[in-house]
């Protein structure tokens, strides 16, 4: 039995709206990726509401610091669509305010990955590595 072409197209339709619906607003661009674990989100989640979310909000809304969700994610010091890498590297560098670069390399990795997740990155099955984190040339954009 053939369907009618009307249906065909309502259900392209259905289909296409709930690949949109789906998509998260950001990702990593095509051919890039960025693995992080399950594990490292639920730590990174603690980590953060402790280390945090004092400036940046318990829902990384922002406050005295800038959010970490949404458009001001992807740009980092007017810089817009920056990598992973070069957020890492600031995080390490410059956070927290208070006692820059005060933190353990698996709490910072931690923490990128609870921010990624927040942000619409899924997690996969490979924990994300420091040295991993440092080098990412995947780009931060909306979609």
């Amino acid at each position: 039995m053939q369907k009618a072409p009307g249906t065909l197209i309502a259900v392209a339709i259905a289909a296409f709206a709930a690949v949109a619906i789906l998509t998260p607003r950001h990702s990593v661009a095509a051919g890039s990726s960025v693995p992080f674990s399950v594990a490292q989100v639920s730590t990174g989640e603690k980590d953060y509401q402790e280390k945090c979310s004092m400036c940046h909000g318990t829902n990384l809304e922002g406050g005295a610091g800038p959010a970490l969700s949404g458009s001001n994610f992807e740009t980092l010091n007017n810089k817009v669509h920056a990598k992973v890498g070069d957020i890492f590297s600031f995080m390490t560098e410059d956070m927290p305010l208070n006692a820059p670069a005060s933190l353990s390399h698996d709490e910072y990795v931690s923490i990128l990955a609870f921010i990624l997740s927040k942000n619409g990155y899924h997690a996969g099955t490979s924990p994300l590595t420091y040295a991993q984190a440092m080098k990412s040339s995947a780009p931060i954009v909306t979609k």
